[in-house]
């Protein structure tokens, strides 16, 4: 009587085992070549195998936070010309950062603000004018002596360079070009005259900046875009008025320093209001 009971639960076992081996091949991923064969309708877990095992999914991917819009300043806008409409000249403002490779120099840009107007003149062409360049004293790689490994803040060798409008401008451009810029930079550090720099009043040194890629838009409203813009092709006179250090600073860092050894690099962005809205 037992043997009888032990053969019909030795079937029953068999046939359980039978039947699981049907399912698993009916829910196992196809092979082909040793390869997850291409997905069907039928067959969904070929397209994701974790669809059977839920616990080896990955889990959802956190959206990135948004990015905190900067808060322009519009006090440097210009005053208009005479007889500009309001509701067609508007008020850009330019915040970059970047990199200066200046002769020996190395310098990483802190942020520089631009701000300029634009807009029709009664004789139908596109007037401009200049409002403000502001730029944060930016330490140079190095020192006063190109010094490898210099902290920014040496107390007596250190070097900042401070970029300062030179009295001529131009961002009417068309194509690659983003117009061109004069400017002087100035040198502070703890053994260097307050009138030292690269470039003066008189002989200003004059960017051509290009276009690296296009402007992208980070916002609609208000109005934001973003875009780099460079210059390999300016040249630089030697540092002046730099006291008794002029010749050994000069002589360091390589200057004055012809086109194609020098380059700046200025990622910004950039907003504009027109002057109605500014309620000027």
């Amino acid at each position: 009587m037992d043997r009888t009971r032990n053969r019909k639960l030795a079937r029953v076992v068999a046939s359980a085992g039978l039947a699981l081996g049907a399912v698993g091949l009916c829910t196992a991923p196809a092979l082909a070549n040793g390869r997850p064969a291409p997905p069907t309708a039928s067959n969904p877990a070929a397209s994701n195998p974790t669809a059977t095992n839920p616990a080896a999914s990955p889990p959802a991917a956190t959206p990135p936070a948004a990015t905190p819009l900067p808060a322009f300043d519009f006090t440097d806008c210009p005053a208009l010309p005479a007889n500009a409409d309001p509701n067609k000249w508007r008020c850009e403002v330019h915040v970059a950062t970047g990199r200066m490779r200046l002769g020996g120099l190395d310098v990483p840009l802190r942020p520089m603000t631009i701000t300029h107007a634009e807009g029709p003149l009664p004789d139908g062409s596109t007037g401009q004018v200049f409002g403000a360049l502001h730029a944060t004293p930016s330490p140079a790689a190095g020192g006063l002596l190109g010094i490898p490994g210099l902290p920014e803040q040496a107390p007596v060798l250190g070097v900042n360079v401070e970029t300062r409008y030179g009295g001529w401008f131009d961002f009417l451009s068309h194509g690659t070009s983003a117009g061109g810029l004069d400017v002087t930079l100035a040198l502070g550090g703890p053994l260097l005259p307050k009138d030292c720099s690269i470039g003066t009043a008189e002989h200003p040194i004059r960017l051509t900046m290009m276009r690296k890629g296009p402007n992208e838009w980070v916002s609609k409203d208000p109005p934001i875009l973003k875009g780099t813009l460079w210059d390999n092709t300016v040249a630089l006179p030697a540092a002046t008025n730099c006291g008794p250090l002029g010749t050994l600073l000069n002589g360091r860092n390589h200057l004055p320093s012809p086109a194609g050894d020098n380059s700046i690099t200025l990622d910004g962005l950039y907003t504009f209001k027109t002057y109605a809205q500014l309620g000027r």
